[in-house]
């Protein structure tokens, strides 16, 4: 059975749909996978075991640049991958229905009434209602497994295998980072919106009271900024270079533990099987928590359609919430 899934962005989200991968390969071992995804997150699921094909879009240049040129390369690149048996749209918008139409074969997606953009399901074949209120990994499994005739069963997403990997080539640039001393504890203290961030003075105190060896990563000015604000404030923080989307993998792989927002560097460490604090506030749990795998939502209400970028909630969670998971999980065994 030859099946695509799309899930063009964002970072999270594409990691928060990988578990079907791991799902559907218990179910069809003999199955050839593709996976659709907008170039600058498609790293994030290079040396996947469970993928046959990447299929890369340049999306960003074509909004930019746009020429008809680039436009057919685009097109050529989509139609030549197929057909499929099953074409799983995981991002269900308007683009991604556009996309799944071109590759050719039997079109899935989710309902109208969960959509942004309820357009796009006239693009489907078959569509499947499946909760909002269900962390997005279950909704992206619940969905794909659909799709394909397979069952879905919430508890199936308690029990996966690792599914991010990397290279020893992609650790070499952090390697003079990590402590063999002390536990290694990773800060992702931004997010892709200000309403999800935890104050940088909260995670500063955390490192000063875990007094181990606190990396940070960023990706960006902003990013680095909230970083080297953490940094002067206490001498446990080391800010880690600029990584790729591999390296960023290898150094959370490496990790005793990782604490952040709800961000897709946090939800590497959920897909790594490392240790892990994902902090919520006016966003819902996306992730499916384990003993490994801590979340410590807000009890502010979540409009799971628009999220309300007011709530400063999660600026709200305590220190002292964050440390008591912080030590059982660093008194966790080693996997």
């Amino acid at each position: 059975m030859n099946i695509a899934i799309i899930r063009l962005s964002s970072l999270g989200d594409i990691i928060l749909g990988m578990p079907l991968l791991q799902l559907i390969r218990q179910r069809l071992p003999d199955c050839t996978i593709s996976w659709v995804s907008d170039s600058r997150f498609a790293d994030i699921l290079d040396h996947q075991p469970d993928i046959q094909r990447i299929v890369k879009l340049d999306l960003k240049r074509l909004k930019k640049q746009s020429s008809l040129s680039r436009l057919v390369r685009e097109y050529k690149n989509l139609a030549n991958a197929g057909p499929f048996d099953a074409v799983i749209d995981l991002h269900g918008m308007i683009k991604s229905a556009v996309t799944a139409t071109i590759m050719g074969g039997r079109r899935f997606g989710f309902d109208r009434k969960m959509l942004k953009e309820p357009l796009s399901t006239h693009l489907y074949h078959h569509t499947f209602p499946v909760p909002l209120e269900l962390p997005a990994a279950c909704r992206y499994a619940s969905l794909g497994l659909q799709s394909l005739g397979l069952p879905f069963h919430v508890s199936g997403l308690s029990d996966l295998e690792p599914f991010l990997f990397s290279t020893e080539q992609d650790l070499v640039i952090t390697e003079g980072f990590f402590s063999r001393e002390r536990r290694n504890i990773l800060f992702v203290p931004e997010t892709s919106a200000a309403y999800k961030n935890y104050p940088p003075d909260k995670f500063a105190r955390i490192a000063t009271r875990l007094n181990e060896n606190i990396l940070i990563c960023h990706g960006n000015e902003q990013e680095f900024s909230t970083a080297s604000r953490i940094a002067e404030q206490s001498l446990s923080v080391r800010i880690l270079p600029r990584l790729t989307l591999n390296q960023l993998k290898a150094a959370i792989g490496r990790a005793d533990l990782v604490i952040g927002g709800d961000s897709g560097p946090t939800h590497i460490a959920w897909a790594c099987g490392v240790p892990s604090i994902t902090l919520f506030g006016a966003t819902p749990v996306c992730i499916c928590p384990t003993e490994r795998n801590r979340v410590i939502k807000t009890p502010s209400p979540v409009n799971h359609r628009r999220y309300d970028s007011s709530d400063q909630s999660i600026r709200e969670i305590s220190e002292n919430s964050i440390m008591h998971h912080a030590w059982e999980l660093l008194n966790l065994p080693k996997r």
